[in-house]
């Protein structure tokens, strides 16, 4: 029984408020209330965030939640490759692991090795480089990220793509050298924008970073409504092509 680490499969994140209390005041605190001498080697993984024509009470990006808490490592990957990555390294791992994967990402295709990998967690991943500004996400936003700066590479927009991949912990390191490098900033992020992730990197990089910035950050996430069952409002609710693209104008036009 020693050797087991246990996953647990959410059929939804949503689900899993119903254990908000077995995660966040047992297995979060349960290490450091022994002082080391209990590990938690749990993962916790499912969809997580909007899908489609699932309406208010499924469709919920929880990632906010599970980050506020410390004791708590919470993942988010993008691709394939990252996915395979890091879940092995959550599985190593002697901390209770929150693995967050968008519900329309299970049919995405990329290119996983065969060999053995890991990735180490609070590493982010620069998905494209660029000079003009610094686009930071991570989870299922990466797609209309990447579609988005493939329009404004048109218009001659070079914009760096910074996925984070991991939440907690944080690669505050390769944020603030990504902006200091562009200047401006625009975080995309699906869940809603009070007290979400997207306002904490923007207040750290407010901190760290503002003297390098020519234009405030800007942030686009769902709007700050429970998700509309009628699938034109549920788009119209979360993060576009359209917005991001008019949001990259306004921190480079301002």
């Amino acid at each position: 029984m020693a050797g087991l680490r246990p996953i647990v499969e959410f059929m939804t994140f949503n689900f899993a408020l119903q254990a908000f209390d077995q995660i966040v005041n047992n297995a979060a605190k349960m290490r450091y209330m022994s002082g080391g001498q209990f590990k938690m080697p749990i993962v916790f993984r499912g969809p997580n965030g909007p899908a489609e024509y699932l309406s208010s009470q499924h469709s919920q990006a929880t990632q906010t939640f599970f980050a506020h808490v410390p004791g708590l490592k919470v993942i988010t990957p993008a691709t394939p490759y990252d996915a395979k990555g890091l879940l092995k390294t959550a599985i190593r791992d002697d901390n209770p692991v929150i693995f967050l994967e968008g519900e329309m990402m299970y049919s995405w295709e990329g290119e996983v090795p065969e060999e053995e990998y890991i990735i180490e967690f609070g590493k982010a991943d620069i998905k494209n480089e660029g000079n003009d500004v610094t686009i930071i996400t991570y989870s299922k936003p990466l797609k209309v990220v990447m579609e988005s700066v493939t329009l404004l590479e048109k218009e001659g927009i070079n914009a760096e793509v910074v996925d984070l991949r991991s939440i907690r912990p944080l690669d505050e390191e390769t944020i603030i050298k990504s902006v200091m490098k562009t200047n401006r900033c625009v975080i995309v992020d699906e869940s809603w924008p009070f007290v979400s992730v997207a306002s904490h990197v923007g207040w750290l990089i407010s901190n760290k970073a503002f003297d390098y910035l020519d234009a405030p950050v800007e942030l686009v996430t769902s709007e700050d409504v429970p998700l509309p069952y009628n699938h034109k409002l549920e788009l119209a609710a979360q993060p576009s092509v359209e917005k991001i693209i008019n949001a990259v104008k306004k921190v480079l036009y301002i």
